[in-house]
C-alpha cells in the first residue's frame, strides 16, 4: 500500500512492523505489541486508523483483563439474552441513553457498572432486580422481559 511520507516528501511503499508501545489508561501504564504502518524507505511511522484502533482495543482489553471487567461482546451478550435494545437496557439500569452503546463499542465501564452487569447475567438476579428496583421501562416492556427471564430461568433449571 502506498501512502504519503512527510519525511520523504512523496508517496512511498509502506510496511507494517511490530513494536512495543506504552499507553496510559486511567493512570495505569499498559504495554502492548502494536502493529504500526511505516515508510519502507525511511522508517517513519505513518498514520493508519485501522491499526491505531486495533492497538487501542488491545490496550483496553488488557486493562479489562487486569481489572476483571467484562469485554464489550460480553456486555452485548447480557443485553441480547434479554432481548433488549441498547436504549431499553440503559433505561432498565437507570443509566444514560448512550452508556450501553459506549460500553459495547469499546469504552471501559466503571467497576460499579461492571458489577451490576455481572449480577444481571444470571436470570434469577434479573428477576430480583426487576421486582426490587424502580424501572423506567413501561409495563408492556417489563411484562415481556419477565417472560424472557422466566424462560431463561426454566432453561437453566432443566439444563
Amino acid at each position: 500500500m502506498k501512502k504519503y511520507c512527510e519525511v520523504c516528501g512523496r508517496e512511498v511503499e509502506t510496511e507494517i512492523v511490530t513494536k512495543r508501545e506504552m499507553h496510559e489508561v486511567y493512570g495505569e501504564t499498559i504495554e502492548v505489541e502494536a502493529q504500526v504502518l511505516t515508510c519502507a524507505e525511511c522508517g517513519e511511522e505513518l498514520f493508519c486508523e485501522k491499526l491505531d484502533e486495533d492497538t487501542l482495543l488491545m490496550v483496553y482489553n488488557e486493562y479489562r483483563r487486569r481489572h476483571k471487567l467484562l469485554l464489550p461482546e460480553q456486555i452485548k451478550a447480557i443485553r441480547e439474552q434479554y432481548g433488549l435494545s441498547q436504549r431499553s437496557f440503559s433505561k432498565l439500569l437507570n443509566w444514560g441513553d448512550k452508556t450501553i452503546f459506549r460500553y459495547e463499542n469499546g469504552a471501559i465501564q466503571d467497576k460499579v457498572h461492571n458489577s451490576l452487569l455481572l449480577f444481571l447475567r444470571d436470570p434469577s438476579n434479573m428477576k430480583l432486580y426487576l421486582t426490587e428496583n424502580e424501572i423506567l421501562l413501561d409495563e408492556k416492556q417489563v411484562a415481556k422481559l419477565l417472560l424472557v427471564v422466566e424462560r431463561l430461568t426454566n432453561q437453566k433449571e432443566v439444563g
